[in-house]
């Protein structure tokens, strides 16, 4: 059941970055955003880049270091819908890989656990089960990061800073959403027919690895993005009802 809770992971991870990054852009002051954001843009638009010429996509236009226009234009793939679904997964998996790398660099200063969600039975039960169990992994990994975390330490102020910048600059254009959550969708079910069929991938120790590093990011991700929404509505919230308050005390006068 790990490709189903990953599939719902990264679905999840879609839709919270998404709603952060487009919430900031809208209500914060975009140039200072982008700035903020600036290394992971770049990670974002060069995944797309990178995948594009694997896949033999023509990049139309490659911008960036324009504030105000930075982003990518490809034409159709030839494959349309395989191809765009690793063009438009691949700035998850570009970002996921320089947390996982600057973690690496820092000596893993927060100690997350990435054991495997246990089998659960495929019914409908087992699918409630399986979306408490990763959500109590995410709980779990937040409490950890939140308890770990010392502010005075430069390398936990520095990951902090990677993962907000990296998790947030995983958000997806618009017209990408349908092709991600279809297309991790139909991988999680090959895979588990394929484990299913007799053949455990997670038997050969690179790819476990892999998986399980990819399962910490994934919960360690939707902990922070949670986290992010949260505050960033709550100081909208408070915002909102400050004008609403004071704003009707300052025109009545």
């Amino acid at each position: 059941m790990i490709y189903f809770s990953l599939a719902i992971g990264l679905i999840l991870v879609i839709f919270l970055s998404f709603a952060t990054y487009g919430l900031w852009i809208k209500h914060a002051n975009p140039k200072m955003v982008k700035g903020f954001l600036f290394p992971g843009t770049i990670v974002h638009e060069l995944s797309h880049a990178l995948l594009c010429l694997i896949t033999g996509t023509t990049i139309k236009e490659l911008n960036l270091f324009t504030p105000n226009n930075t982003g990518i234009k490809y034409d159709k793939p030839k494959v349309p819908f395989l191809f765009n679904f690793v063009i438009a997964a691949a700035p998850i998996f570009g970002c996921a890989f320089f947390i996982f790398f600057i973690s690496k660099l820092l000596f893993h200063p927060i100690h997350l656990n990435n054991t495997f969600p246990q089998e659960i039975h495929f019914t409908f039960k087992g699918f409630f089960d399986l979306i408490r169990h990763l959500l109590d992994t995410v709980w779990v990994t937040f409490n950890t990061f939140k308890n770990e975390l010392r502010i005075v330490n430069i390398r936990h102020i520095f990951f902090l800073l990677t993962i907000i910048i990296f998790t947030i600059s995983m958000a997806p254009h618009k017209q990408d959403i349908k092709h991600l959550v279809l297309g991790f969708g139909i991988i999680s079910l090959i895979l588990f027919f394929l484990e299913k069929a007799g053949i455990h991938l997670l038997g050969y120790k690179w790819w476990s690895f892999c998986i399980k590093e990819f399962w910490l990011i994934t919960t360690l991700t939707i902990s922070v993005l949670a986290t992010l929404l949260f505050i960033t509505l709550t100081i909208m919230g408070i915002v909102k009802g400050y004008r609403l308050t004071f704003g009707h005390k300052d025109s009545s006068k």
